[in-house]
């Protein structure tokens, strides 16, 4: 005789009754996790004359212009160029214009979520992350001690100004902050003309204002290198040191075809 099918009393009855709710619900994950965050539309082109731009603007519209696809990648997963690795030699010469609207009124996180997306369906994007001990600049407290002016600021931010005409060589910089802390001063160096991240091993609590001016060479007559300016201005300095920095791999890229 056949199983009871009216009652889950044997194996045979709970499997008929169970399996299709289990299939359902294996089928609803498997689409949720499809589910990416993605640009309504967007096109995708070898970069025109013109200058280079990264924006995004109310309304969901993403504008990028004359822009090599590593800078893209950066932007996009918000790392530094010391933090970028792998890929094909192009990554870094051949640029891109790129235009993207999405629906509503996403955030600006929310829609380098929705370029990562799109860098991966238009470019064959893969990435992973991982942690690689490298070679990092340590700030620490110079012979004579930190110059440093505790904040009554209400608003934190970071700056880089350039001094230089823009007609001019880029060679005299300002980095300005108020509100920050060491570690947040250390990262804003690491950011700007150095080749490998900063980390805070001052031990120095608290927030600051800070003004340092420096040029990228050490000439008298543009101004002192960032490691001298440091020093001199700060009371601080950068020595070299290896640590811990977060890596985001590229696996594989491949150029865009069509739009």
């Amino acid at each position: 005789m056949p199983p009871n099918t009216d009652r889950c009393d044997g194996v045979y009855n709970c499997m008929t009754h169970r399996v299709p709710l289990i299939v359902a619900a294996f089928a609803a994950v498997g689409l949720f996790a499809q589910e990416k965050p993605a640009f309504d539309v967007a096109s995708v082109k070898p970069a025109t004359r013109g200058g280079s731009d990264f924006r995004t603007y109310p309304g969901g519209r993403l504008h990028i212009a004359n822009l090599p696809l590593d800078v893209i990648i950066r932007q996009a997963y918000a790392v530094k160029h010391y933090q970028l690795t792998g890929g094909p030699s192009w990554l870094h010469t051949d640029e891109f214009d790129i235009e993207a609207k999405a629906v509503g009124e996403p955030s600006r996180a929310q829609m380098m979520a929705m370029l990562q997306t799109l860098l991966a369906d238009r470019f064959q994007l893969k990435v992973h992350r991982e942690t690689r001990e490298q070679n990092i600049y340590a700030l620490t407290v110079a012979k004579n001690g930190p110059k440093l002016t505790p904040s009554t600021a209400a608003e934190f931010f970071i700056r880089l100004d350039r001094n230089t005409p823009r007609e001019l060589p880029g060679v005299d910089y300002t980095i300005a902050g108020q509100k920050a802390t060491l570690a947040q001063i250390a990262e804003g160096l690491g950011d700007n003309q150095l080749d490998r991240p900063v980390l805070d091993r001052t031990g120095i609590p608290g927030e600051f204002d800070f003004k340092l001016r420096y040029a990228i060479d050490d000439n008298p007559d543009t101004g002192p290198s960032i490691f001298a300016a440091i020093q001199e201005q700060l009371g601080l300095k950068l020595e070299a040191a290896r640590g811990p920095v977060a890596i985001l791999v590229i696996e594989k890229a491949e150029k865009p075809s069509g739009n």
